[in-house]
């Protein structure tokens, strides 16, 4: 029997490419928008977002501070006080600690922050809010990737990327809640070499390297946490198997070492919560997979 489908001219296929072209053009538009939208956002709440992730260093300063604030230049003297007018021997002694006191004034060594150029401020305030704006931005930028490729699925192949972005969302938060928390650990592990030189010593923080640094760490955690998304794309693909998943833990364990080698930080908390996470989601997976195999199970059935 010959094959009656309809075959597109090339013009109607130049017509169906630009469609597409136009289509992909509008999401990355309104994609654009919504990250700037989220950075205006930002903007107007820096301060809020600041001290929220200044929250972990602060607290270490502070204990630092309390714990090994040492007075610099202390000031000895045996001035007492007198019912008397005072002798010459005396108003010397007064007039010489004055001197000590204006010349060499005493101080206490406190941790802190601390800005090297003039436009630091204002730049350390407009990174945040592009890096904000773009988290802020996610959910939407997201929702236009799959209105676009949703089109081309089936029914049944749409089911697994329904579930696929509310449990990418989920696991995302998790992997960011996580990293944040860790930031406290992290922080104190640091600090506490600070114990290893001679005192006192002052740690002046520039706020734009530690934000960056903050922001690094959350974003692997929250990368990590899309292990299970991305083993269960593959299986939607068929390069990936729940019973490969089983047979190939070794490979879980090699993800973990791998993992805890490209931590932004090299504490030991932070590279075992990675490793651990790892391991954890490698696992977790097995469950995603196969939900995706009884989705392609199903869709097969009718199909034969």
């Amino acid at each position: 029997m010959p094959d009656e489908t309809p075959k597109l001219t090339n013009d109607e296929k130049r017509m169906a490419l630009t469609e597409h072209l136009g289509e992909l053009r509008s999401r990355l538009m309104r994609s654009i928008l919504y990250i700037i939208v989220g950075a205006i956002l930002a903007y107007q709440i820096f301060p809020h977002i600041y001290g929220f992730l200044f929250k972990p260093l602060n607290v270490e300063i502070n204990r630092w501070n309390s714990e090994h604030g040492k007075v610099v230049n202390p000031i000895q003297t045996s001035l007492k006080h007198i019912d008397h007018n005072p002798t010459k021997d005396e108003f010397n002694i007064l007039v010489d600690t004055l001197k000590e006191v204006i010349e060499n004034p005493p101080s206490r060594a406190i941790n802190g922050i601390i800005f090297r150029d003039f436009f630091a401020p204002f730049m350390t305030h407009f990174t945040m809010s592009l890096i904000f704006g773009l988290m802020l931005a996610i959910p939407g930028v997201a929702w236009e990737m799959f209105l676009f490729v949703v089109p081309a699925l089936t029914p049944d192949e749409r089911r697994p990327f329904r579930l696929l972005v509310p449990t990418s969302a989920i696991l995302l938060a998790m992997g960011v809640t996580l990293g944040y928390n860790t930031m406290f650990y992290a922080m104190h592990w640091f600090l506490s070499y600070m114990e290893e030189y001679p005192q006192p010593a002052i740690l002046m923080q520039d706020p734009n390297t530690y934000v960056l640094f903050f922001m690094k760490l959350m974003a692997v955690f929250g990368i990590v946490f899309q292990l299970p998304i991305v083993l269960m794309s593959l299986s939607f693909l068929g390069l990936v198997t729940s019973k490969g998943i089983i047979k190939g833990w070794r490979w879980g364990i090699v993800l973990s070492a791998v993992g805890a080698i490209f931590v932004p930080s090299n504490d030991y908390i932070t590279m075992g919560l990675i490793s651990v996470s790892v391991l954890s989601l490698y696992f977790i997976s097995y469950f995603f997979v196969r939900y995706v195999e009884y989705i392609k199970k199903r869709h097969k059935k009718p199909t034969e």
